[in-house]
């Protein structure tokens, strides 16, 4: 047995020894997770995790088995070794869907299944869908994958937080996911881990021909080349369209330059985009560098290597013209200006500087690219609530002047 499948069997079975007392649901996804990072170890490494532990025997071991077999073939279940069963495998695979909702937010939809097991517990589903420009209009692939408590849906009661649900037929939103799964050739790390467990439970709606989700290494595209003409032609477009602007208070730019450095401290998704920028930046430098640089980036990034693969996608997806609609818009509405990813599209569309617009078909993909792109606009002030702050007027034309060169 090689060193990292020795490592995967030994986390295994330190971490069985709580599954015997947990319950069917969470040993459901644990073994996904498991057989997933079993199966990276190479073609033949879940029947080598599951020899290995046959092999080991003990409880903490023989627990693991009756997980794994939940979500994968090749466990012996009448292997007397694998007796006494846990407590709850009479339960594993017994879950029903007892209600769908359609989620929606500003980084698009999500699918979110509840479901009941034999012994009354309750979990959650939600599965990012996430619209793509490669199979036609409506075509979608699975993001991020969650599974928990009932609690998940809770958010929907809650005011302010920007996510709503729509009640829906269980059956047509599992189709939905299942053409999602069909369309997903580099699935995301969560889908991954939860891959056998979603499969599961689409097989409750008779859908019994997906494959399990396999990590794939993201490929990093290649940034769109700098043209520094188109670049200088946009600025002018922004200069004479908006004008001068106010500058942004010392106050706001401080708060928007204490969380990057923050974020930047504690590795947080907000830093990837000051390690994309230009430079990458020096967090050391006056905090209008700092604050400009991680704006910029995520309008035209100097590498797009330290970014996931929901913001390379959607850096990719937006051009010049997008941007230019974006603030002009914005800038103009004002205060208090709706920064809704559909209303930010609604902006390119109306602005009489851009000549171009966003087509029907695909709106939903612009939509999403905008809402990955504008993401850290929220935590570093240039939006509350949703709405444009007196911060986000200052900012915008001016980290769209630095991302054009200016």
């Amino acid at each position: 047995m090689d060193d990292l499948l020795a490592t995967i069997v030994a986390d295994a079975l330190d971490q069985a020894v709580e599954l015997i007392d947990l319950d069917a649901v969470r040993a459901e996804v644990w073994a996904s997770d498991l057989v997933a990072l079993a199966a990276e170890t190479g073609p033949d490494g879940i029947d080598r995790l599951i020899d290995a532990l046959a092999e080991t025997g003990g409880a903490a071991a023989a627990a693991a088995l009756w997980a794994i077999d939940a979500v994968a073939d090749g466990v012996d279940l009448s292997d007397p070794a694998l007796e006494p069963a846990p407590g709850w495998a009479d339960d594993l695979l017994t879950s029903t869907c007892e209600g769908a909702w359609l989620l929606r937010e500003r980084r698009g939809v999500s699918a979110a299944f509840r479901f009941v097991d034999n012994a009354d517990d309750r979990h959650v589903v939600i599965v990012d869908l996430v619209p793509t420009p490669d199979n036609g209009a409506g075509a979608e692939t699975i993001g991020e994958v969650a599974v928990g408590p009932t609690d998940l849906l809770d958010v929907l009661d809650e005011p302010g937080v920007g996510i709503s649900g729509e009640s829906t037929a269980a059956p047509e939103l599992a189709e939905r996911v299942a053409r999602a799964v069909r369309g997903t050739d580099e699935p995301s790390s969560s889908f991954v881990a939860n891959g056998r467990l979603v499969l599961a439970r689409l097989s409750d709606f008779g859908i019994d021909d997906l494959e399990p989700p396999v990590w794939v290494e993201p490929a990093v595209p290649d940034g769109p080349e700098a043209d520094p003409e188109a670049d200088q032609w946009a600025r002018q477009v922004l200069d004479r369209a908006l004008g001068a602007q106010p500058e942004a208070t010392p106050e706001a730019v401080a708060q928007a330059a204490s969380t990057l450095r923050t974020a930047a401290a504690d590795h947080a998704p907000l830093a990837r985009w000051l390690a994309a920028s230009d430079g990458p930046v020096d967090l050391d430098e006056p905090d209008l560098a700092v604050v400009t640089a991680a704006l910029a980036a995520t309008v035209s990034p100097a590498d797009l290597a330290p970014l996931g693969p929901a913001s390379r996608a959607a850096v990719v997806e937006l051009e010049w013209a997008d941007w230019l609609g974006v603030a002009i818009g914005l800038v103009r509405a004002g205060v208090g200006a709706s920064t809704d990813p559909d209303a930010l599209v609604d902006h390119i569309n109306r602005c009489p500087e851009v000549t171009s617009t966003i087509p029907k078909a695909d709106r939903a993909r612009v939509s999403w690219a905008l809402a990955v792109c504008t993401d850290p606009w929220e935590p570093l002030g240039l939006v509350a609530d949703g709405k444009l702050t007196t911060f986000g007027v200052a900012a915008l034309p001016a980290f769209l002047r630095s991302a054009w060169g200016g």
